[in-house]
């Protein structure tokens, strides 16, 4: 077993240096003309924006803030059965916390937990309870940030696996809860169906913001439940290109990605813009309701400095190899389980009863806001929710 390394984010200027020259220096295309008060998102990233963004980039975006920010908490990074995986490991206030892994998603990084992780550890600086403190656990996926990359396409299968074997073998807890959203609600589902309790692994209930590991065989039965299928193709079908592209050929979409910073700005910041409740309180839509510029660019910074652009997209590919995201028909996840469930929300949860085929439901919030990266958009909101969940589980 591996004994976990301490690990400090320290970016070469050389390297911050090359991302700036190359976003000062982008050659800028046409963008279709938008009318006024249409949606200037319709054909993909707002150029305007996308230079405003740029050019907040070039001149005022501090980087060494960011890895500052990103130093605050203890990290380190272990090899977990031949994959090295980055993680922060922050232990939690009271007498026995209970351990919490968190899983984000792509095009999001561990950057996305930064915001909550004191007040899940330390519930009393926040006007909560020391003995609600929760030990925290938040990897990189393989192949993105700072953990290494595969040397070929892996998915939430296998990588449910490697953070098993990280609770379990390498931090040695016998039990712990998991979360996570996009591909992490995949892995964390993947956590509580193969990996849970009732099944001699560690993991004890898996809390989700996202609807990832689906019940095998379950058609949409209820009025309800086919108007939510009829939405729900309706918004793949309009949306999910970057997903059969990123399932089928990565690689070719690496080589444009790869050597051009702004190209990666704008791929990942049309998700963001696309995914999240960006609504203001005069009902215009904007990023910057949900998110500063210097939130998206730290999380777009860490894919560039690290080089994983590419080998985060190869996460699709593995998806798929691995035979998707289906339990066997007949079963469920039987570990108790806590479904948040955000308004904005890219692919949106199904009626509960739908959902309930899938998961023993122990927990169902319905938020006013909020949408797909719900810890970052959302702060304490979410953390409250889990740390409400994770109480109930202590009994």
């Amino acid at each position: 077993m591996a004994t976990p390394q301490p690990f400090k984010v320290e970016i070469q200027q050389s390297v911050i240096d090359g991302i700036l020259d190359k976003v000062r220096s982008y050659d800028w295309h046409e963008m279709p003309d938008i009318e006024a008060g249409a949606d200037r998102w319709a054909y993909g990233t707002d150029m305007v924006y996308m230079k405003e963004l740029c050019a907040y980039w070039a001149k005022r975006f501090d980087w060494r803030a960011a890895e500052e920010k990103l130093n605050a908490f203890p990290q380190f990074k272990a090899d977990v059965d031949g994959q090295e995986v980055h993680f922060y490991h922050v232990q939690g206030s009271g007498k026995n916390p209970q351990p919490l892994l968190l899983t984000h998603g792509w095009p999001g990084t561990v950057f996305e937990f930064l915001g909550v992780i004191d007040q899940l550890a330390h519930p009393e600086n926040h006007g909560g309870n020391a003995e609600d403190g929760l030990t925290l656990v938040i990897p990189s996926l393989p192949g993105y940030g700072f953990s290494g990359k595969p040397k070929k396409p892996l998915g939430p299968k296998r990588t449910a696996e490697l953070w098993n074997k990280l609770m379990c073998e390498t931090l040695g807890y016998d039990t712990y809860i998991a979360q996570g959203g996009d591909w992490g609600s995949v892995v964390t589902g993947w956590l509580g169906y193969n990996h849970g309790v009732d099944k001699q692994g560690g993991c004890q209930a898996i809390h989700l913001n996202m609807w990832g590991l689906r019940p095998g065989g379950v058609l949409p039965e209820t009025p309800e439940e086919q108007t939510w299928a009829a939405e729900a193709g309706a918004v793949m079908a309009a949306e999910s290109a970057y997903l059969q592209l990123q399932a089928t050929k990565p690689q070719s979409l690496s080589y444009a990605m790869m050597d051009s910073p702004v190209g990666v700005a704008a791929w990942i910041t049309e998700k963001f813009n696309t995914w999240s409740d960006t609504e203001g309180e005069d009902g215009t839509k904007h990023i910057e309701n949900a998110y500063t510029k210097d939130q998206l660019l730290s999380n777009i910074m860490i894919y560039l400095v690290t080089r994983t652009f590419n080998t985060s997209t190869w996460f699709y590919r593995g998806f798929f190899e691995e035979g998707g995201s289906e339990m066997a028909p007949g079963t469920r996840v039987e570990v108790p389980t806590a479904i948040a469930n955000f308004p904005r929300e890219f692919i949106k949860f199904p009626p509960r009863s739908m959902v309930e085929k899938g998961y023993n439901i122990n927990q169902w919030t319905d938020f006013k806001a909020g949408g797909h990266f719900a810890a970052l958009e959302t702060g304490s909101t979410f953390a409250s929710n889990v740390s409400t969940f994770a109480k109930q589980l202590k009994g």
